[in-house]
C-alpha cells in the first residue's frame, strides 16, 4: 500500500480496534485529549521536539510538511507555556497538515476550534515562547510516553492518540478489519438476545481458573 492508502485504511476504524488488532499498536496517555469531541484524524507523523518555552522546531516541521501529515510535538510534557497557537494552525491549515499532536499546552483555542484544526494537546496556557532554541525535526520523539518515528502512523479520535508503526502498518490494517467483523458478530448476537456473558463463554473461562 502507499502512505495514503495505509493512512486511509487506518482510518477507517477506531483507535480501540487498532490497539485489539496488534500490540504493536500504542497509545498515548490520556493526558493528551482532544481539543473538541468530534475529531478524527490519520496520517503519517510529522516529527518535531522543543525544549519548554521555545517553539522554533514546530515552525520549521510546518514549513517542511506535506499535505496530509500529522504533526507530532515532543513539548517534554511541559504545561507552562503555549508554544502553538492560532497563527500557527492557521499555517498547518493552509499546509494541508492533517492535525497536530503535542506533549504540551497550548494557546488561542477558541480560535483554533473556531478554525476546526484537529489537536491533542495537555490543555492551555497563554505564556509566550520565544525562537532562539532551533529544536529538532525528523527525528524520533516521544510523547505521553509512547515513542513516535516519522512515517509512524497516528491515528486519534475521541478515546485518545494511537501510534502504529510503519514497518507493520499493513499487517495491522488487516488485523484491524478482522477485529471489526468480530465486533459486528458479537453485536448481531447482542440483538438476537444473547448476553456478552454467553457470547464470550465466561462460565467455562470461570469454572476452569476454579479448578
Amino acid at each position: 500500500m502507499t502512505e495514503t492508502q495505509l493512512a486511509e485504511a487506518l482510518g477507517a476504524f477506531p483507535t480501540g480496534n487498532l490497539c485489539n488488532a496488534h500490540p504493536d499498536v500504542k497509545a498515548m496517555g490520556p493526558a493528551l485529549a482532544p481539543l473538541f469531541k468530534g475529531i478524527k484524524i490519520c496520517g503519517p507523523a510529522k516529527t518535531a521536539r522543543v525544549t519548554p518555552g521555545q517553539n522554533a522546531a514546530i515552525h520549521r516541521a510546518v514549513h517542511m510538511a506535506r499535505p496530509g501529515e500529522i504533526l507530532v510535538v515532543d513539548g517534554g510534557g511541559s504545561c507552562g507555556f503555549g508554544p502553538f497557537g492560532d497563527i500557527l494552525a492557521t499555517a498547518c491549515r493552509l499546509k494541508g497538515i492533517g492535525g497536530l499532536v503535542i506533549d504540551s499546552t497550548i494557546r488561542d483555542t477558541a480560535e483554533i476550534r473556531q478554525m476546526g484544526f484537529p489537536v491533542f494537546c495537555r490543555g492551555a496556557n497563554p505564556t509566550a515562547t520565544a525562537k532562539s532554541d532551533p529544536g529538532e525535526i525528523d527525528g524520533e520523539v516521544c510523547c505521553a510516553g509512547v515513542p513516535v518515528r516519522p512515517g509512524d502512523i497516528i491515528v486519534a479520535d475521541d478515546d485518545g492518540v494511537v501510534v502504529v508503526p510503519h514497518d507493520v502498518a499493513e499487517e495491522i490494517a488487516e488485523k484491524a478489519a478482522a477485529v471489526a467483523r468480530r465486533e459486528q458478530v458479537i453485536l448481531d448476537r447482542l440483538a438476537k438476545g444473547e448476553t456478552t456473558y454467553q457470547i464470550f463463554d465466561l462460565a467455562t473461562h470461570i469454572s476452569s481458573q476454579d479448578r
